[in-house]
């Protein structure tokens, strides 16, 4: 028997930095929710909020103020539902203000003459729908569910698909749009035959080929093509999602103040998390050793969890003021002025590993005048060199776009012709580049530009 000894080093994590990188990767709501369920676990943590609530109400009515007057992003946001609201869109069902597409259902059904079992099984069927207005789940499952037949479930359906507006209820985009073409008031089977069959030949614009399948001409497929695009692929986009929207609660407000500019961390979510004076005289007078061990156990959670919430502070308040530093042109001039900046730069500035700073800023959010940013938004990758500076992917992007959007519509250039135009320009990246870029930004391929 042959006894054989091996040094091997291996990093063990302990509980304690377990937590502590939680806590670091914690955004401000996360983090307050988690030390006030805490505080009901531990009865040694105390939290203690900073506001008072008669200064609640001042604060809010100074980040209004704020928002007002510096925020351009967010004024333009409003211009824009103004618009919309005042009737730009016309192909939009329009809602009424706060009113949810399972109400505005249901109440067509108010004074429907069916059975009170269909009404029961329909409004359940209404709840199922997305926030577009399409059934995401099967007949078979909705009649599994509801315990009555495939065919019952099918006849329910035509009731809702009947229904305002038109197009609800169906299972894909193609049903979509075949609802509402049947509904016109002048039909056009050529449109219909296209949605129903053909749909992913038009959306990559490939029309020659369309005509050539239904046997018909190019400009008789074209004037179909003109009729689908006036309708509406999302009708129940219009109506209020009952309460599903998600709001970004920036963890810190950035503001320029006597030409300097200040971090000021979210009063909202902001707490002081402390140990309880009343335990820790129960650890002074020693009457109880029991008592006096298990209250010892709970104030050292709760003073490394007080630990962690410093460190994750003082580590956020060190990138944030690293990222003004070497992002200034943006906080000076706007996003179109953003530059090139590696998380291995930041890292070395602060003097912390590049994992620990990605933890920092995972899901963080920043709020300066120029609206509300994720803080990866300000790591950029140097994308190419023109004319001895450095430029990152959106700016090539931006150019892309520009190119694409002055283009000939009836002969778009293709990716070549577009990296050509851009080394004109100074930028030299390749064509695959461009291929990925322009995928990256949603426009299609030369044949799905092409009018």
């Amino acid at each position: 028997m042959n006894l054989v000894l091996n040094t091997t080093q291996r990093l063990l994590l302990s509980q304690k930095m377990i937590l502590s990188t939680k806590i670091l990767q914690m955004d401000s709501q996360q983090l307050y929710e988690y030390v006030s369920s805490l505080s009901a676990e531990n009865p040694v943590l105390e939290v203690e909020t900073n506001e008072r609530e008669d200064d609640k109400a001042v604060s809010l009515r100074s980040k209004m103020e704020y928002l007002d007057s510096s925020d351009e992003q967010n004024r333009t946001y409003y211009k824009y539902e103004k618009e919309d609201a005042n009737g730009n869109d016309d192909w939009k069902f329009k809602s009424e203000d706060n009113v949810s597409l399972s109400d505005f259902l249901k109440e067509q059904l108010l004074f429907a003459d069916m059975p009170k079992s269909d009404i029961r099984h329909i409004k359940f069927m209404i709840s199922c729908l997305d926030k577009n207005g399409y059934m995401p789940f099967s007949e078979k499952e909705l009649a599994s569910v509801l315990k009555i037949s495939e065919n019952d479930v099918n006849r329910l359906m035509g009731i809702i698909k009947s229904l305002e507006p038109v197009g609800v209820g169906a299972a894909s985009v193609s049903e979509c749009l075949l609802l509402q073409l049947k509904k016109a008031e002048k039909r056009n089977p050529t449109a219909e035959k296209i949605v129903e069959k053909y749909i992913d030949l038009l959306g990559k614009n490939q029309l020659h080929i369309i005509s050539k399948k239904l046997h018909v001409s190019v400009l008789e497929v074209e004037k179909a093509v003109d009729v689908i695009r006036g309708l509406n692929p999302k009708p129940g986009a219009a109506f209020n999602s009952d309460g599903d929207t998600e709001y970004i609660v920036p963890d810190a407000v950035i503001e320029k103040i006597n030409g300097k500019y200040e971090i000021r961390f979210n009063e909202q979510f902001s707490a002081d998390v402390v140990v309880s004076s009343f335990y820790r005289n129960i650890i002074k007078a020693g009457n109880d050793e029991k008592a006096a061990a298990f209250v010892g156990k709970k104030i050292k959670q709760a003073n490394w969890v007080i630990k962690c919430i410093s460190k994750r502070h003082e580590t956020i308040l060190k990138i944030i003021r690293t990222i003004i530093d070497r992002q200034m042109d943006f906080f000076e001039h706007g996003p179109e002025n953003i530059r090139p900046l590696l998380l291995s730069d930041v890292a070395n500035a602060v003097n912390m590993h590049e994992s620990t700073v990605c933890r920092a800023v995972h899901y963080k959010y920043i709020q300066c005048r120029y609206g509300v940013y994720p803080l990866s938004y300000f790591f950029h990758q140097v994308a190419a060199v023109s004319n001895g500076k450095t430029i990152i992917q959106d700016d090539i992007k931006n150019v892309i776009k520009e190119i694409i959007d002055a283009e000939d519509k009836s002969a778009p250039l293709s990716d070549r012709k577009i990296s050509e135009e851009l080394e004109k320009r100074g930028i030299d990246i390749s064509r695959r580049t461009v291929a990925k870029y322009r995928s990256q930004m949603g426009i299609l391929g030369i044949s799905g530009r092409k009018f």
